[in-house]
């Protein structure tokens, strides 16, 4: 391993002894249940739009180290302490950190059509 990896290897290490969530995460890749360290980014925050309108940033993400996530595919359930969430997008190889984005509620029932704007 590089000078540079041993380096990086050695900030992730920091960063999920301070970072890393308290509650116990599991992923639940097909019928393996796999314990891992990982971010919880739970965002709040709301963007405004140039002529007027917010959008508001509701999707929870994980950083995950990716080594952990070999075989977890869009639709795999993630359990954070007793809460359920399941993976909607699955980021690219960021040097041996990947992002998930989660979502709520059942992965197999359809969106429901968007019929009126929110007010």
């Amino acid at each position: 391993m590089s000078r540079y990896g041993q380096r990086l290897k050695r900030a992730d290490a920091a960063v999920d002894r301070v970072f890393s969530e308290t509650e116990r995460i599991v992923l639940l890749v097909g019928t393996e249940s796999r314990v891992i360290t990982a971010v919880l980014e739970k965002p709040d925050g709301e963007s405004q739009l140039n002529g007027g309108g917010n959008i508001k940033h509701l999707s929870p993400a994980l950083s995950v180290h990716t080594s952990d996530i070999t075989g977890l595919l869009k639709r795999h359930e993630v359990l954070i302490g007793s809460e359920h969430y399941w993976v909607s997008q699955i980021g690219t190889d960021e040097m041996g950190r990947t992002r998930l984005t989660l979502a709520t509620g059942d992965p197999n029932q359809p969106v429901a059509d968007i019929t009126k704007w929110s007010g």
